[in-house]
Order: structure tokens, then sequence, then C-alpha cells
């Protein structure tokens, strides 16, 4: 998990991204801004939506990620911090990350797209067949492994 920020005057709105490790399915939520309570408001959609697929989160070290252990709070979500200055350790997620600023690059007020523009992206990211998924889209491993947890939820 990590956020994209545009113009960095601490008072604009980002981009949350966090892939699903196991089928590299990412999901990005734009947000009001770079702060726990902003990213916690998004998590509680995603867990809403997603929480049982959810097993463990790696994050950044950033202050906007202070508050995962109460925004999962009550889930099986195992929540762990990347070492400092240490982006490898979330190297999948930085990869995406350039892949997200080609629509979105730096400097670019981010106040200024919608969140649609951002589902856009995410929809386009996530038909991308992939080597690694046996050339299957990361949507169609993420929707597959969704149902197979809900069922044995079940």
């Amino acid at each position: 998990m990590d956020t994209i920020v545009g113009k960095r005057n601490g008072k604009e709105s980002v981009i949350l991204t966090l892939i699903e490790r196991k089928t590299r399915c990412q999901l990005l939520r734009l947000i009001e801004g770079r702060d726990a309570d902003s990213v916690s408001y998004a998590l509680r959609g995603i867990k809403r939506e997603w929480g049982a697929c959810i097993k463990t989160i790696t994050a950044d070290n950033g202050p906007e990620f202070t508050a995962l252990n109460t925004a999962f709070a009550g889930t099986e979500t195992e929540i762990f911090y990347a070492h400092p200055y240490t982006s490898c350790d979330r190297g999948t997620n930085e990869a995406r990350n350039r892949m997200i600023r080609q629509d979105f690059p730096k400097g670019m007020s981010l106040d200024d797209i919608s969140p649609s523009q951002v589902q856009a992206t995410q929809d386009r990211l996530n038909q991308l067949p992939r080597k690694q998924q046996g050339y299957c889209t990361p949507q169609q491993n993420f929707e597959a492994e969704a149902r197979r947890v809900r069922r044995m939820a079940q």
C-alpha cells in the first residue's frame, strides 16, 4: 500500500494504491488528503467490499498509515510496515505506481481529476495480461480468488 502525491503542498488529494499480492490486482482510490483519517475512510470502504480477500497489507512508513490497525480491526488482516527507505520491500507497488504516473504525472494537481478517472486507470491496469499469471488478467484472477474465499467462508 502506498499513496501517490500530485503537487507536494500537503493539502491536495492523493491516490491510495493497494496491490493484492497473489493476483496482482490493484485497487485505487482518490482520497482527500495524505492523512490517516482519509486513508482510514477509504480502507473502510475497501474492507466492506473485499475484506475477506485481504490477508496481509505491507504499507509504507508514511504518517498516513498510522491507523491501519484500527481500520482493519475485527478482521484477520495482518499489517506490516516496510523498512524505512527500502522501497524494494514493496517492489510490485512501486512498479505499478510508475504505471499510474503515465496517467497522472508528477506535479499534476490531483484535485483536478475525478474518481471515475482513477477508476479508469485501475480498470486499464487490471486488464493487462501478466506473464507471471499465465497471461490471465489480474482482474480475472482476483474475481476467481474472491469467489473462492467467499465460498470457503460460507
